[in-house]
């Protein structure tokens, strides 16, 4: 099976070219907008594979949380894809994509929301599925120290905030998730035939848009 996968939740985009297994083309980059890069990375994907986009079994998507706009042109960019190449879409959570890199154990996953918030969801991992235990939230960090309890390791870019309230182990330095984390949990859900619903497909927000915030504090 060869997925496509593509996640723009944070300002570092990234692109995948995935088949039975194994990743046949990476691409990751820093961004100032996910529509200045995302097409062209996908096309230089396709061009070091040797793959015809018919060729696509699947395009998977990270569903966030995240940049909204960044989630935004992920998505409305995947299924773009999905409707001209007429292949199915896979949504993974972002968070998971971030937990998958991990080692067996439990994870606790994060992004920097900004605004003093962080997202983060906790996670059990046994061969680098990882399952979700609780629910993905976005809270102030310091709300968020409970969930380290029974964690091994933080991963993600709201990591560094954290640890600025308490010292835990990071796992690595990336930011973001990899397109190819993506591309493998897709992968497991594809093979199970358990795709998105095309028309009703939306990124997983978390917390309300500012334009929502503002219309809630309007009087009524």
């Amino acid at each position: 099976m060869t997925i496509l996968a593509v996640d723009t939740s944070t300002l570092h985009a990234g692109a995948c070219l995935w088949r039975d297994g194994r990743v046949l083309a990476e691409r990751r980059r820093l961004v100032t907008t996910h529509s200045e890069a995302l097409l062209a990375m996908i096309d230089e994907l396709f061009v070091e594979a040797s793959v015809a986009p018919a060729d696509v079994d699947a395009i998977a998507c990270g569903a966030g949380p995240g940049s909204f706009t960044g989630l935004r042109i992920g998505l409305a960019t995947a299924k773009g894809l999905c409707f001209a190449l007429a292949k199915p879409l896979v949504l993974i959570s972002s968070l998971a994509a971030l937990a998958a890199r991990a080692p067996d154990g439990r994870v606790c996953a994060t992004i920097d929301a900004l605004k003093g918030e962080v997202y983060a969801g906790r996670f059990d991992v046994q061969g680098g599925v990882p399952a979700l235990d609780g629910a993905e939230v976005v809270l102030a960090p310091a709300k968020l120290v409970p969930l380290l309890d029974g964690a091994d390791v933080l991963v993600g870019s709201g990591a560094h905030v954290i640890n600025r309230l308490i010292d835990f182990r990071v796992l690595d330095e990336e930011a973001g998730p990899r397109a190819s984390d993506v591309a493998r949990l897709a992968a497991l859900r594809a093979a199970r035939g358990d795709y998105d619903d095309l028309a009703s497909a939306a990124p997983a927000y978390i917390r309300p848009s500012e334009a929502e915030l503002v219309k809630q504090k309007r009087p009524q």
